[in-house]
C-alpha cells in the first residue's frame, strides 16, 4: 500500500468502483481512475458529491481516510476502519488496567515531546523562544501536574504568530485558525484510523479524559505531531490569501511530511502507526516507552 495520494473533491462528482479502482466522474470532464491503496486521504468538500456504498467499503478496506467538511470548510466528520474489533475486548481491558504510574509517565513523555517539538519549530524558523521551551520540557513531571503544557503553549503561540494571536478551536473565520483546525482534523483522523485498526477504545485517553470526547486517546497522540501543522501554516500563510482550495490542498500536504522517531525517519502516516504500536507494546508488557517525535 503506497498510501500517498491526497484527493480533494470540491466540485459535483460521482464516485464508484470500476474493476477495483475508484472512478471519479465529473460533468464535461474525463473520468479519473485511482487505485484505492494509493489514497491516504480523500476530502469530500461539496454537497453534491455522490458515492456508492461499494466505494466507501473499498476505501475503508484500504485504510483510506474519508474526511467530510461543511459549508464553511470546517471538517465535520470522517470514516475509519473497524478491522481490529475481534481484539477489542482484550484491548479495552488492557487500557482500563493500565497502572496510574504508567499512565502518568506516558503523559509526561507526550508533553515533553510536544514542548520539545515546539522548541525545535521555533529554532528551525529562526524565531525566539526555543531555549525557554527546552528548559520547560525538562521540568515536566509525571502526569504534568504543574501544567507545563499550558504555560509552554502560551509562550509558543506568542513566539510563533505574535502576542496578538488567539487560538479559536471551533468555527474559526480567520485564516490562521481555519488552516490550523483543518490540519489538526486531518492529523486527528490519521490517529483515529490507527487506533481503530489496533482495536483500541479511542475515548479512553492517557491525559485527555473529557466525558463528551469520543477521541481522547487520539487527542493524546496528536499532541507531539501538532508542530507539523503549525510549521506548515506558518510557512504557507502569506501565500494563502484566503482559505480556499489551494490553501486546503497545501495543508493536506502534511501527509507527506517526514518525522524522526529516535534514530529513524518515517512518513507521517507510518510514524503515527509506530506511535500506536509502541502503546500496544506497553499495554501488553507494562514496560517501555512511547515512540514519539523528537
Amino acid at each position: 500500500m503506497s498510501e500517498h495520494r491526497i484527493l480533494l473533491i470540491e466540485n459535483p462528482a460521482r464516485l464508484s468502483v470500476d474493476l477495483g479502482r475508484i472512478r471519479i466522474c465529473r460533468e464535461n470532464e474525463k473520468d479519473i481512475f485511482v487505485a484505492p491503496g494509493d489514497i491516504a486521504v480523500m476530502v469530500l468538500h461539496h454537497h453534491t458529491v455522490e458515492l456508492t456504498a461499494q466505494t466507501l467499503q473499498l476505501l475503508v478496506e484500504n485504510r483510506a481516510i474519508v474526511l467530510l467538511t461543511d459549508s464553511k470548510h470546517h471538517p465535520s466528520g470522517w470514516l475509519t476502519p473497524m478491522y481490529g474489533l475481534p481484539q477489542a475486548t482484550l484491548r479495552l481491558r488492557q487500557q482500563l488496567e493500565l497502572a496510574t504510574d504508567t499512565r502518568k509517565r506516558l503523559w509526561q513523555s507526550i508533553i515533553q515531546s510536544r514542548i520539545r517539538t515546539e522548541a525545535n519549530t521555533l529554532r528551525e524558523l529562526s524565531l525566539n523562544g526555543a531555549l525557554r521551551l527546552e528548559r520547560m520540557a525538562t521540568e515536566v513531571m509525571p502526569g504534568d501536574e504543574s501544567r507545563h503544557e499550558g504555560q509552554a503553549a502560551k509562550h509558543y503561540w506568542d513566539c510563533l504568530f505574535g502576542k496578538g494571536f488567539k487560538r479559536d478551536k471551533q468555527g474559526a473565520e480567520d485564516l490562521t485558525n481555519a488552516a490550523l483546525n483543518f490540519g489538526y482534523a486531518v492529523l486527528r483522523s490519521l490517529v483515529a484510523r490507527e487506533l481503530a485498526v489496533a482495536s483500541l477504545t479511542p475515548m479512553l485517553g492517557i491525559g485527555h479524559s473529557s466525558g463528551d470526547n469520543s477521541y481522547n486517546l487520539a487527542d493524546d497522540f496528536i499532541e507531539p505531531y501538532r508542530h507539523l501543522v503549525e510549521r506548515l501554516v506558518f510557512e504557507q500563510h502569506d501565500s494563502f490569501g484566503e482559505f480556499d482550495a489551494k490553501a486546503r490542498l497545501a495543508v493536506l500536504g502534511l501527509i507527506k511530511k517526514t518525522v524522526r522517531l529516535g534514530n529513524m525517519e518515517f512518513r507521517l502516516p507510518a510514524a503515527v502507526r509506530e506511535t500506536v504500536a509502541s502503546y500496544l507494546r506497553i499495554l501488553e508488557t507494562g514496560r517501555g516507552g512511547l515512540a514519539l517525535p523528537c
